[in-house]
C-alpha cells in the first residue's frame, strides 16, 4: 500500500469516526504522524507489515485499548505508548525489539503485554507497576534475568518466559498468587526458587529443556507440575543435603564385576566367584575429595553380562550415574565389546560418566586406543587398569570413582528432612514387599504433607529404592498398584529365572500357567501374577488373545521362522495393493529392539513373531477383536505389516500392504518411534526408499529429514531428482500421510473419495482423524489435566434436524462429547448445556475451526460400540451434527476473532511449547463440565504412547 492511499485511509477513518482500524498484510513501511487525528480509535491492528519503527503521535490515541503490531520489524517503540491509559492489550510479537521503554509500566489498564519472538536482553523494572497485567509473554528473547519487580504483578495469570537463556529467577516470584501457568522451558536453569511452592494456583508449569537443573531434581521434575510444587512447598520447611548417588557396572560376562566390588569394599578375593544372574545390588562408601567430614554412598548395580538379561538391564540404566565399564585385558577389548557397551550407556543415559576399568592386568598388561574411544564417547571420563586378585590399581580406582562421583548432578542434592526420613526407614524395612498402607504411615509419621504422600512414593520408585507402580494401564495392571517392592533385586532375580528356564526355552518363549508355578514356586500366595503383570508392564511378555493363562516371553521366540512368506506374498497379489516403507538405521540395535515394540503391539497378532521381526495384520472396522474365540490365523485383515532388524548392518524396518496402507504403517511407526524413545541417546536415521517409477530395480534411499526440510521451506522444493534412477521425485507424494506438511493432500484425497469411504475403507480418514488428535495432544503435552477435544455443538430447538440451516449465535446452547477412537468418532454421554453462547464460541473459536477440517470427513460407522441405539436414528444425527458444524463455522468470522489467535496457535504448535489457547479450551471444557465426567469417556493411553478419550467398549479394545 503506497502512502497517499494509507493516508486516504487514515482521513477516512478521522472523519467517520471509526473505532477499528485494520491495516495488517498491506506492505506499509512507515505509519504517518497523522494518525494521531483518528481520536475515536479503539483497536488498531498492523500486523504483517515491514514497520521499523512507529510515530510517537500513536500514542496520542487516548480512546485505545487493542494495539497489535506482530510480524514486524520494529527494533524500538516509542515512550509514548505509555501514554495510553486505556489500553488492555498490547502485542509486539515478532519483532527485533533490544528494549523497551519503561514508560509501559505507566499503562494501568494493561491486561495483556505479549513480547515474544524478539531480541530482548533485559527489562525495564517499571513493569512491575503493571498492576492489572494478567498474561505477560516474553518467550523467545534473550534474557538472563527478569527483575524481582515482576513478582509484585498480583493479577497475572499467564506468565511465559521459554527460550530465553534465564539462568536463575528472582524468588519474588512466589508472589503471584494468581499465577495459573508458568512456562520456562529452553533456558539455563540450575534451579528454581524454592518460593515458587507458594504457587498454590499454578496448573502449568514446564521446566523442561533445561540440561543443567538440578533443583528441583530430575527426577521430581520429571513427575510434572503437582511433584514439582509439592517438592519445593516441603524444601521451604526444611532441607538437607543428601551424598547418595548410583554407581553401575558393567561388561561382559567373565570380566570380574563382582570381583572388582569385592575388592573397592576390601573384601577377600575369591578365586571362583559365582556368576551374577540378573542384577545385585551392594553399597560402597567413599569420602568426599574435597569436602571434609562428607562420606558419599554408592548404591551399587552389578549387571549380570550374559546377553539374555539385557533386556532386562535397560529400565536400570539410567541417566545422573556413574558407569564402571569393565573388560578383560587378558581377552581383549574387541571381545570385551567395549562399543556395543559404550553406545548401549550412550543410548540409555547420555548424560552419565563412564569409567573404562580393565581387569586380569596381573596376566596381561591392558592395550587399549583410548584417545580414540575417547573422541568417539566423550562420556568417557577415565580409564584405571586393575588386578582384582593382587590389588593393584584399586586405590586409584577408588580416588578415581571419588572424584567422577562428587561431579554427579545429584551427588550432594538438597532433600526435604521429612522425604530423608521416610527414605531412610523404607531402606530399613526387611521384608521384600509391603502394602501401600504401610508407606502411607510411614510417610505420615515422618509429617510429610498428604498431597506429597505419592508424589514422594514416585520419587522412590524412580531412584531404585522401591518399585511401585501407582497408575493402572490395564486391568491387569490393578495387581501392581496394590504392591510395594521393596527389593528390586528380588524381581530381577525372579524374571531371570524365567529368561534361563529351560522347558521355557525349548518352547521358544510360551510360558504357560504350570510352568508359571513351577519356576516361581516359592513365591508368596498370589504373588505369581504380580510377577507376571511386571513383565507385561516391562514389556517383556503379554498373555495370549486366545488362552490369557499362557504368555509369551519376547525374548526367548525363535530367532527365525519362516512362515509367515507365504501371507506376505498372497497379499501382493491381491488387486490394488500398495506398499509403504521406511528404514530406521541405528548405531546399535539395543537389547529389546524390536521385541519390546512386538510385546505392545500384539493387539495385532497373527502368531507370526520371532526374536528380530514380526507379521502383523489390522482388521476391518466391523470385526469384534474382542472375540476371543477366534483363531488369529483365520482372523481376516485388511493390511498386513512386516517388521524386521538385521542386527548386523544395524537397521530395522517397517513395511505395511495392502489397498491404503499409510493408517496402519503410522500406528506401527508411532510405536516403533515410542520403543526408540525410550533410549534417549540413541543415534536415528530415518530412510524412505525411492518409489522407482521407471521400475528399473532402484536401491536408493532417501533421507525422512531432508525430505521433510524441503517442504517446510518458505518456498517448498516439491521434487528432488533420484541419484540412482535420475528420475524427478515428487516429495509430497513421499511423504504422504507421514508428516503435517502432507495434510492438505491428505484432505483432498478423502474429499475426492467420499464415497469409496462410505462403503469402504475408512483407512486416510481414521488417519486424518490420528492425526488430528495427536497434534492437539501435543499441543497440550504439559497439562497435568486434559480434555476431550473433539465434540460437538447443538442448536436449542430439537426440531432443528432436516430444517433449513438458519439460526443466531446464541441458539447453540448444548455440547456433545465424541468418542476419539480413531475411525469411529461417535457421539456418547449426555448432553452439557452452554450458558452464554457467544462468549463461548468466541474462545473456542480456534480449536472449532480447526476441528471441523477433519469432522467433515467423519462418517457413521455401525458397531457394537452404539448399544441399542436405532443405526438409522444415529446415522441421521450423526450426519446433521457434521452439517450443523460446518454451518456453524461460517459463522463464527462474525465474532470478531482477535488476529492474532491463529497465528498464536500456529507459532506455539511449531515450537512444541502448550500455549494460551490450549489452557482456554480446557477452561471452557471444565465450565461446562466442572465434575470432569467427559460424557462418560475414559483417558486411554494407547500402546503407541498417545492419549485417547474413549468410550467403555473402545476402551476395552487396548486392554486385551
Amino acid at each position: 500500500m503506497d502512502r497517499d492511499e494509507l493516508l486516504s485511509i487514515i482521513e477516512q477513518a478521522a472523519e467517520e469516526g471509526w473505532e477499528e482500524l485494520d491495516l495488517s498484510w498491506k506492505d506499509i513501511a512507515e505509519l504517518p504522524t497523522d494518525i494521531c487525528k483518528c481520536q475515536s480509535l479503539t483497536k488498531v491492528y498492523l500486523n504483517h507489515n515491514r514497520l521499523t519503527q512507529v510515530p510517537a503521535t500513536l500514542g496520542n490515541l487516548q480512546n485505545l485499548t487493542e494495539l497489535s503490531l506482530n510480524f514486524n520489524q520494529l527494533t524500538q517503540v516509542p515512550a509514548t505508548l505509555g501514554n495510553l491509559q486505556n489500553l488492555t492489550e498490547l502485542s509486539l510479537n515478532f519483532n527485533q525489539l533490544t528494549q523497551v521503554p519503561g514508560e509501559l509500566g505507566n499503562l494501568k489498564n494493561l491486561s495483556t503485554l505479549s513480547l515474544h519472538d524478539n531480541l530482548l536482553s533485559e527489562l525495564p523494572a517499571k513493569l512491575g507497576n503493571l498492576q492489572n497485567l494478567v498474561v505477560l509473554d516474553l518467550g523467545a528473547n534473550r534474557l538472563t534475568q527478569v527483575p524481582m519487580e515482576l513478582g509484585n504483578l498480583k493479577k497475572l495469570s499467564l506468565f511465559y518466559l521459554y527460550r530465553n537463556s534465564l539462568s536463575e529467577l528472582p524468588s519474588e516470584l512466589g508472589n503471584l498468587k494468581k499465577l495459573r501457568l508458568l512456562s520456562l522451558a529452553s533456558n539455563r536453569l540450575t534451579e528454581v526458587p524454592a518460593e515458587l511452592g507458594n504457587l498454590q494456583n499454578l496448573e502449568e508449569l514446564n521446566l523442561s529443556l533445561n540440561p543443567d537443573l538440578k533443583f528441583p531434581p530430575p527426577d521430581i521434575v520429571q513427575q510434572g507440575r503437582k511433584a514439582i510444587l509439592v517438592y519445593l512447598k516441603q524444601e521451604l520447611e526444611a532441607g538437607l543435603p543428601q551424598w547418595v548417588s548410583k554407581l553401575l557396572v558393567v561388561g561382559e560376562g567373565g570380566t570380574g564385576k563382582t570381583s572388582l566390588l569385592r575388592a573397592l569394599d576390601s573384601e577377600d578375593f575369591q578365586e571362583q566367584e559365582s556368576t551374577t544372574h540378573g542384577i545385585a545390588l551392594g553399597k560402597l562408601l567413599l569420602d568426599h575429595p574435597s569436602l571434609s567430614d562428607v562420606t558419599m554412598t554408592l548404591n551399587t548395580w552389578d549387571f549380570g553380562g550374559q546377553e539374555i538379561y539385557h533386556a532386562t538391564h535397560q529400565f536400570f540404566l539410567t541417566n545422573r550415574s556413574l558407569f564402571l565399564l569393565v573388560w578383560n585385558a587378558r581377552l581383549g577389548y574387541e571381545q570385551g565389546k567395549l562399543h556395543y557397551w559404550l553406545k548401549t550407556i550412550r543410548a540409555n543415559a547420555p548424560q552419565s560418566p563412564v569409567l573404562i576399568v580393565a581387569t586380569h592386568i596381573d596376566e596381561r598388561p591392558a592395550d587399549l586406543p583410548y584417545q580414540r574411544f575417547k573422541f568417539e564417547f566423550p562420556q568417557i571420563v577415565g580409564q584405571i587398569s586393575i588386578s582384582n586378585k593382587t590389588r593393584e590399581g584399586i586405590f586409584e580406582l577408588r580416588n578415581a570413582i571419588a572424584q567422577a562421583a562428587a561431579d554427579l548432578p545429584l551427588m550432594g542434592e538438597s532433600w526435604p528432612t521429612a522425604w530423608l526420613n521416610v527414605a531412610n526407614q523404607v531402606r530399613e524395612l526387611s521384608e521384600k514387599f509391603t502394602k501401600p498402607e504401610l508407606l502411607w504411615q510411614i510417610m505420615a509419621d515422618c509429617r510429610v504433607n498428604p498431597e506429597g504422600h505419592k508424589v514422594l512414593a514416585q520419587w522412590l520408585h524412580e531412584l531404585g529404592d522401591i518399585l511401585f507402580f501407582q497408575d493402572n494401564k490395564t486391568d491387569d495392571d490393578l495387581i501392581l498398584t496394590e504392591t510395594v517392592i521393596l527389593d528390586p533385586q528380588w524381581v530381577t532375580e525372579s524374571i531371570s529365572k524365567v529368561l534361563v528356564d529351560k522347558d521355557v526355552i525349548q518352547r521358544q518363549g510360551i510360558f504357560s500357567r504350570d510352568c508359571m508355578n513351577r519356576v516361581w514356586c516359592e513365591l508368596p500366595g498370589g504373588f505369581s501374577n504380580v510377577f507376571l503383570a511386571l513383565m507385561e508392564r516391562f514389556d517383556l511378555s503379554y498373555r495370549t488373545i486366545e488362552n490369557r493363562d499362557i504368555s509369551l516371553v519376547v525374548e526367548l521366540t525363535p530367532h527365525e521362522r519362516d512362515d509367515w512368506q507365504k501371507k506376505w506374498q498372497a497379499i501382493s497379489e491381491r488387486g490394488a495393493c500398495k506398499e509403504i516403507s521406511m528404514k530406521f538405521e541405528l548405531d546399535e540395535i539395543q537389547a529389546g529392539i524390536p521385541t519390546w515394540f512386538i510385546a505392545r503391539q500384539h493387539r495385532y497378532t497373527l502368531d507370526r513373531h520371532w526374536r528380530t521381526g514380526v507379521l502383523f495384520g489390522d482388521y476391518p472396522q466391523d470385526f469384534d477383536r474382542l472375540d476371543q474365540s477366534i483363531n488369529p490365523n483365520t482372523r481376516p485383515y485388511n493390511h498386513l505389516a512386516l517388521v524386521t532388524t538385521n542386527p548386523e548392518k544395524k537397521y530395522l524396518e517397517l513395511t505395511v500392504r495392502g489397498p491404503m496402507p499409510h493408517n496402519f504403517f503410522d500406528v506401527l511407526r508411532e510405536g516403533i518411534e515410542l520403543t526408540l524413545r525410550r533410549y534417549p541417546g540413541l543415534q536415528v536415521t530415518r530412510l524412505l526408499p525411492c518409489p522407482d517409477p521407471e521400475k528399473q530395480d532402484c536401491k536408493h534411499e532417501f533421507n525422512y529429514e531432508q525430505l521433510v526440510k524441503r517442504l517446510e521451506r518458505d518456498k517448498p522444493r516439491e521434487t528432488i531428482e533420484c541419484p540412482n534412477c535420475l528420475e524427478d521425485i515428487s516429495v509430497p507424494g513421499l511423504l504422504f500421510g507421514l508428516h503435517y506438511t502432507t495434510r492438505h493432500d491428505l484432505i483432498k484425497a478423502i474429499a475426492s473419495n467420499t464415497e469409496k469411504l462410505l462403503d469402504n475403507d475408512r483407512e486416510l480418514m481414521e488417519l486424518l482423524q490420528r492425526g488430528y488428535i495427536r497434534d492437539l495432544k501435543r499441543e497440550r503435552s504439559q497439562l497435568d489435566s486434559m480434555c476431550p477435544s473433539v465434540f460437538v455443538l447443538r442448536p436449542k430447538a430439537a426440531s432443528f434436524r432436516g430444517m433449513e440451516m438458519r439460526f443466531s449465535l446464541n441458539d447453540v446452547n448444548e455440547l456433545q462429547f465424541y468418542c476419539e477412537a480413531p475411525g469411529c468418532w461417535h457421539p456418547v454421554g449426555d448432553l452439557y448445556p452452554i450458558k452464554n453462547p457467544k462468549e463461548w464460541l468466541r474462545k473456542a473459536a480456534p480449536h472449532i475451526q480447526r476441528l471441523v477440517k477433519v469432522l467433515k470427513f467423519a462418517t457413521p460407522v455401525i458397531g457394537p460400540f452404539l448399544g441399542a441405539l436405532d443405526a438409522d436414528i444415529y446415522k441421521n444425527e450423526f450426519k446433521a451434527d457434521i452439517k450443523f458444524m460446518e454451518t456453524l463455522v461460517g459463522k463464527l468470522p462474525n465474532l470478531q476473532i482477535h488476529p492474532n489467535d491463529f497465528e498464536r496457535i500456529q507459532a506455539d504448535s511449531d515450537r512444541g511449547i502448550s500455549s494460551a489457547y490450549s489452557r482456554a479450551l480446557y477452561d471452557l471444557m471444565v465450565e461446562i463440565d466442572p465434575q470432569k465426567q467427559w460424557g462418560g469417556l475414559n483417558r486411554v493411553l494407547t500402546p503407541e504412547g498417545e492419549y485417547l478419550w474413549l468410550c467403555e467398549r473402545h476402551t476395552k479394545e487396548y486392554n486385551i
